[in-house]
Formats: C-alpha cells, structure tokens, sequence
C-alpha cells in the first residue's frame, strides 16, 4: 500500500484527512494518522486495514453523538442512519455497542419516554408508532404492561363527540336555511 498524499477535508470537521493512496481516496480521523504514523510513502496493508476500522468508528461515533444531541433514538434508528452514511455493518454493530455501554441507547428508555410524551396516544397507537421507530415487541409489551390508556380513550371519546356535535349543528344550519 502506497499513501501518495494526506489533504486536511474541506468540511466543518476539520479533525479528519484524505489519503490518496495506491487503493483510492480515504477518510482517517487526525488521532489515527498520529497512533499510527500514517505518512506518505509505503505502509504495511494489515496495519493500514486496522487504522481505516478504527477511523471508521470514530467518525461514525462523532457522527452518531451529533445525531442523537436533537433528540433520543432507538437503536434501530441509529442503524438505519449509519447505513445511509455508508459505513459497514461491522462498523455499525461496534458503534451501537459502544453507544449502549454508555447507556446513549437504550430501547427500553425510549419506549418509556415515548410513551410518557404522548398521553393522549390509546395502546395500540403507542404500540404501532414504537414498532415503526424499531423497538423490540418484548420491551413494547413489558412498558405497555403498566400503561392505562383510559384518560387516552376519554379524551379521544370527548373530542370525537365535540366534532360530531358541531358537525350536527352546522348541518342542520344548512338544512333550516334551505327551507
């Protein structure tokens, strides 16, 4: 493997270079490079291979702590926007794993503060909405265990009762003034 050159990427990161090597153009982070000596000129494939994984992660981690700063997100979420960032499943699967050893992700979390946000929701709206956003039917069924949604129905029954209402009066306004 031969680096022919190291260029700083023109972007708002500025803490990761683009290699052109003998391979094709490459993104490594800045502490990478330093770890392993990264220079341009001949570098050992296996140790060049490992540098590019460990690049890899933190891009992806620094990417991922951006993502969830707007608002939490399940794991599956996580995955999907990797993904679309074209990073590998490995990678991914290592990012995840190190996002729950931070306690970063957790499904279980989520499904509760869901489910607390959205007080007006009946069960089974809850239960569609947490499996669109990926969580597990287990976690579903164990947080939804608790949940009663009887000032959900209530309300729900109340406005659906006041639309009707003022639907009869504005018919029978059109009615009376056709006669």
């Amino acid at each position: 493997m031969e680096i022919y050159s190291l260029k700083l990427k023109s972007s708002k990161n500025t803490n990761i270079f683009v290699l052109s090597t003998s391979v094709g153009e490459v993104q490594i982070h800045s502490d990478i490079i330093v770890k392993y000596g990264l220079a341009v000129g001949e570098f050992d494939d296996a140790k060049f291979e490992l540098a590019k994984q460990e690049s890899d992660q933190i891009i992806a981690l620094n990417l991922v702590t951006k993502f969830l700063s707007s608002s939490m997100k399940t794991e599956k979420q996580i995955k999907d926007y990797l993904y679309k960032k074209e990073f590998k499943p490995k990678t991914i699967n290592l990012v995840v794993e190190k996002l729950k050893e931070y306690k970063l992700v957790d499904d279980k979390i989520f499904a509760n503060y869901y489910i607390k946000s959205n007080p007006n929701f009946s069960a089974n709206k809850l239960k569609q909405k947490l499996f669109l956003f990926g969580v597990s039917k287990n976690i579903v069924e164990e947080v939804l265990q608790d949940f009663d949604d009887f000032e959900g129905c209530q309300k729900s029954a109340t406005k659906f009762l006041k639309n009707k209402r003022s639907e009869e009066r504005r018919v029978g306004k059109e009615c009376r003034s056709r006669w």
